[in-house]
């Protein structure tokens, strides 16, 4: 028997037999749309890689590098929130009295129908005062004032004497009286301010005629010197509510108890007053002092 030498290997057969055991990898790896739509085991393609040293695309683990941690940004300042102090408590509002009483004086000016404006006379009293709210109250009292006024002889009544009075010759007739004056106001607060006040007061008066006196000049025909008629009435008219009352006053505050009032005032006749049965109308500037309680 012939013995075959053994030959040794050229690098020819090397290509050759390298180029037989190993499948190229364009013939083992399909496209990825192939291995994604094509139906295939699991086990057929672990032989795969097995064989051919290879992994399909989607078999291939992900390496996802490790985060990074962000350092957060240094605040450029630190803001330091500075405490409230406490609010200090407001005192509370003394409580506004709801009575008040005042010593009120005025000059008093006194007319009939304008015949003659004469000198002021004293007008003073007492005044009391309730607050019904805030801004609206009513008030009384008790005035005593002189009025003097020169009265025409048409507007006088002489009453039971006229015809006897109408055969003397004279045109004026001068009179005074004392008279009692109890008013029913109600005031409102106009302007309302801590330390003062505006109102307007609107009200009726009574008339107590305490004591009258009038007289009046005429010519005696039968000597020639004049002659003098004089009469008097003591608490013989009482006119209830014949007189209107109307009002504006400025009142400042003292404290929450004192106050001073400026106030002046008209007094227009309803109906006549006294003997004479005159419409007497006055005028003047209440000032006084208040105290609430």
């Amino acid at each position: 028997m012939a013995v075959e030498a053994h030959k040794p290997a050229t690098a020819h057969s090397l290509r050759t037999h390298a180029a037989n055991a190993i499948v190229t990898p364009a013939a083992t790896d399909a496209p990825a749309d192939a291995a994604s739509t094509s139906p295939r085991s699991a086990d057929a393609d672990e032989a795969n890689v097995v064989a051919t040293g290879f992994a399909p695309l989607g078999l291939r683990p992900v390496v996802s590098p490790a985060a990074k941690p962000v350092p957060l940004p240094t605040p450029l300042a630190t803001v330091a929130l500075a405490e409230t102090p406490p609010q200090p408590e407001l005192p509370k509002p003394a409580r506004e009295p709801r009575f008040y009483v005042a010593l009120v004086g005025a000059p008093d000016v006194s007319t009939v129908k304008f015949a003659s404006i004469e000198k002021p006379m004293p007008n003073v009293g007492l005044v009391l005062e309730y607050r019904l709210s805030s801004r609206v109250r009513v008030n009384t009292g008790l005035l005593r004032s002189t009025k003097q006024y020169t009265a025409r002889r048409e507007d006088y009544d002489f009453g039971a004497n006229t015809a006897r009075v109408y055969q003397r010759d004279f045109t004026d007739v001068e009179g005074s009286c004392t008279v009692f004056d109890v008013p029913l106001n109600l005031r409102y607060d106009l302007i309302v301010r801590p330390r003062y006040r505006v109102f307007g007061s609107a009200g009726l008066s009574s008339f107590f005629m305490q004591h009258e006196a009038y007289s009046y000049e005429y010519p005696n025909p039968a000597t020639g010197v004049p002659s003098y008629w004089t009469g008097s009435a003591t608490n013989q008219n009482q006119h209830y509510f014949s007189i209107l009352n109307l009002s504006a006053g400025y009142e400042r505050a003292l404290s929450s108890r004192w106050s001073l009032q400026a106030e002046p005032y008209l007094k227009l006749p309803l109906a006549g007053v006294g003997t004479g049965k005159i419409r007497l109308t006055s005028a003047g500037v209440f000032l006084g002092v208040k105290y609430g309680f």
